[in-house]
């Protein structure tokens, strides 16, 4: 019995479809989008908000995320009232604006001494561009992956903006043999213009050999001179200094105020010694006197004269003395000494000279 030759075509065709429609090898689904930017966190530092937060490693569908290409900051005008309800990452989609676009070498993880935060960025967002305009923003941030997909809104962040003082100016850091004292003057204004500043205190920063700036100050210093003790001759340290703000805002601090650079060297002599003795014996004299209480203390020289006579001779031409005494077995007897120490560094540093009383070698016969 012969099939109908329409149904042995629809069988064919039926076969075959599968394999003709296919163009080339099975393509991978494209990949979904980032997952949302996490632990957003967001203050007010004088006229700008400072963000930070966690970039995602990882697409929604759980792979990782190849590279970022940029990040955004997004903003909503709440008002001079402030939030009302909770804010959903939907409120960005419809009433925010884009605030920046952040390129993705900006992105890179920072020092975690910066903030003390496991923040992979940081970025200082300006408010006060216009003219400062207190009220209440808020903020969310989300990613772009390497195809310009976009990752899902932060849970935003809402700011409180007010108005504080505006940075002060640093009027230069001295060097002390034993401190690097930073200067500075007072805020006359707010970032509003209104006046006087309202000022708790200061804060002072640091960073050493161009790292990131540490706090000195564990809370508000008074002002306007701060005596850095912790540092290092041969290293190079930038101090800058920021306003707190007075009237309840714990916190809430002004701008940086423009850094001042100082490389501070040793030039400082130690003390001259003091309280030197000298005895006489036979034959010999012997020497005494305080140890130095310097650190970087490195040795003595001692020098000798005969009363009344043109000047010192160096007794130790060689090493430093390590310690503070010192024999002399080249006075004659019968003649009368002055004698003097010194004091060195380790830089090469050296005190001035402290004179002994003048003593009398006898003999052995007196």
């Amino acid at each position: 019995m012969k099939r109908p030759a329409g149904i042995l075509a629809l069988g064919l065709a039926v076969i075959c479809a599968p394999a003709c429609g296919r163009k080339g090898p099975l393509q991978r689904p494209v990949s979904p989008r980032p997952q949302a930017v996490e632990k957003l966190v967001a203050h007010q530092r004088g006229g700008s908000v400072v963000l930070e937060w966690t970039n995602p490693a990882r697409a929604i569908d759980g792979r990782p995320l190849r590279a970022l290409r940029a990040a955004e900051v997004w903003v909503l005008d709440l008002g001079p009232a402030g939030a009302r309800g909770p804010l959903k990452p939907r409120d960005f989609e419809t009433r925010a604006r884009l605030g920046r676009r952040i390129p993705a070498r900006e992105l890179r993880p920072v020092s975690r001494r910066a903030s003390g935060s496991a923040a992979d960025a940081i970025v200082v967002y300006p408010v006060s561009g216009d003219g400062f305009h207190p009220g209440t923003q808020a903020f969310s941030v989300r990613v772009l992956d390497d195809k310009g997909r976009p990752s899902e809104f932060s849970a935003p962040v809402p700011v409180d903006l007010k108005a504080c003082p505006r940075a002060p100016e640093i009027q230069g850091a001295e060097v002390f043999a034993d401190r690097i004292e930073v200067r500075w003057s007072p805020p006359e204004a707010n970032i509003d213009g209104s006046a006087p500043a309202g000022v708790a205190g200061y804060a002072v920063f640091r960073s050493v050999d161009g790292g990131a700036p540490e706090r000195l100050t564990p809370s508000p210093v008074a002002g306007p001179v701060f005596a850095d003790r912790q540092f290092a001759f041969g290293a190079s340290y930038a101090y800058t200094v920021r306003a707190e703000a007075a009237g309840g805002d714990s916190g809430l601090e002004s701008d940086d105020s423009a850094a001042v650079r100082v490389a501070p060297r040793d030039t400082f002599p130690p003390a001259p010694p003091s309280g030197i003795v000298v005895l006489a014996g036979p034959d010999v004299t012997s020497l005494s006197w305080a140890p130095g209480r310097e650190d970087d203390l490195a040795g003595y020289r001692v020098w000798r004269r005969e009363a009344g006579g043109p000047g010192f001779l160096l007794l130790t031409p060689g090493p430093l003395l390590p310690g503070n005494a010192f024999t002399d077995t080249t006075a004659e007897k019968g003649k009368t000494y002055v004698y003097a120490v010194s004091a060195s560094d380790r830089t090469g540093n050296e005190s001035s000279r402290t004179e002994s009383a003048p003593v009398a070698l006898k003999g052995k016969d007196g």
